[in-house]
């Protein structure tokens, strides 16, 4: 199978222009993107971004080179502007069919090589330069023809399957709303406290890089980053005695920097850093208090009142734990319960479904089940 060098599959376009009012409504930036999904769903900004930004066409494959972890890629819909924080990419169709140049963007295949040569330690952030040296195994052209109609096959599937996940969520979030009511509006009329007589926030703590490892060995422990979330391709050990703070399956566990500023995410076994806290219920039930964490009024009430650090966007903490958090019965809450459970099960089951078009689509490339991987 034929092997190139990333600059003879793809090209880098780096046309800039500086943003003018119009400009607007056709800017998409990082924050516009989802992580294992190539539609853009959402773009556009209040004010004309400022600095230089890059050109993009129809078509164009838009990568997110900071943070490339995240594993944002996603085909433009339009002709507008992207972050300088990304890369605007164009196959070489004497090389790879433009059919097939998004699902090898996004595949495992080349996002792990691309992810290794990051650099930058709270940003990451991939160099073209680094980028294009690197080498793939390509599949000829009408290998590629064959399989980009599988691919897309599959995509399709694969967002109705997100579109089910995301139905059952809102019907969740309806359902809350439902029997509780707004918790700033209180119309239910339960006992009302501050979030941090209902909650406690256990931050985490970041160890230096230089005690990171990538094999576990006794006396250590896996040290949990927000980037665990999007990918277990690059787990990271610390020793045990350089742990602060651990978290169990069960956990409730907040990303602290974003965007969304604020994520509601499972926990994991072992040490977590900075960019994460543990929520601890000292009242009600735990998954009353996890759902309650989840409503859009809050995320939309501290995206408002979120705090710039060492270049992010971040929790304001003192906000967060001034928000009333309304405390209904525990029998209720049980109800509630019951029914979410309910939900999540169907939940599970188009989960099942996604993975299982992932595996279909990697047994769709044939010759090498790692010359594609269709991720869900």
């Amino acid at each position: 199978m034929p092997k190139y060098r990333f600059d003879e599959i793809a090209i880098n376009s780096t046309e800039k222009k500086k943003p003018v009012e119009a400009d607007k409504d056709t800017y998409i930036g990082l924050e516009h993107l989802d992580s294992d999904c190539l539609e853009v769903t959402r773009w556009g900004s209040d004010v004309a971004p400022i600095g230089d930004k890059l050109v993009m066409r129809k078509g164009d494959v838009l990568f997110g080179r900071r943070r490339a972890y995240q594993k944002k890629v996603a085909i433009a819909p339009f002709n507008g502007i992207f972050s300088a924080h990304g890369m605007v990419l164009r196959p070489i169709e004497s090389v790879i069919r433009k059919e097939f140049f998004p699902f090898f963007i996004s595949s495992d295949y080349f996002l792990d090589a691309a992810i290794n040569i990051s650099v930058g330690s709270l940003s990451p952030t991939i160099n073209w330069r680094d980028l294009a040296k690197l080498e793939f195994q390509i599949p000829t052209l009408n290998e590629q023809e064959a399989i980009s109609s599988i691919l897309w096959a599959m995509n399709r599937l694969k967002v109705a399957y997100t579109d089910l996940l995301q139905q059952a969520d809102a019907l969740v979030q309806s359902q809350f709303v439902e029997m509780f009511g707004d918790p700033i509006e209180n119309p239910k009329g339960f006992p009302v406290y501050r979030m941090d007589s209902v909650v406690r926030f256990e931050g985490g703590s970041q160890p230096e890089r230089k005690y990171f490892e990538f094999e576990p060995r006794e006396g250590t422990v896996r040290l949990i980053q927000i980037r665990d979330y999007k990918t277990d391709r690059f787990i990271t050990y610390i020793p045990k005695e350089m742990a602060k703070r651990f978290c169990k399956a069960d956990d409730i566990m907040i990303g602290r920097y974003g965007p969304p500023i604020f994520q509601i995410l499972q926990g994991i076994e072992g040490a977590y850093n900075v960019a994460l806290m543990k929520a601890v219920p000292l009242m009600g039930r735990k998954e009353y208090v996890r759902q309650f964490l989840k409503q859009e009024c809050l995320l939309r009430f501290l995206e408002s009142l979120s705090t710039r650090t060492a270049g992010q966007d971040g929790i304001s903490m003192d906000a967060l734990k001034a928000y009333p958090f309304p405390m209904p019965p525990e029998e209720l809450q049980d109800r509630f319960i019951v029914m979410a459970a309910e939900l999540d099960k169907s939940k599970f089951a188009s989960m099942l479904q996604k993975q299982l078009l992932q595996n279909v689509a990697c047994l769709a490339t044939t010759r090498d089940r790692n010359l594609v991987q269709y991720r869900s």
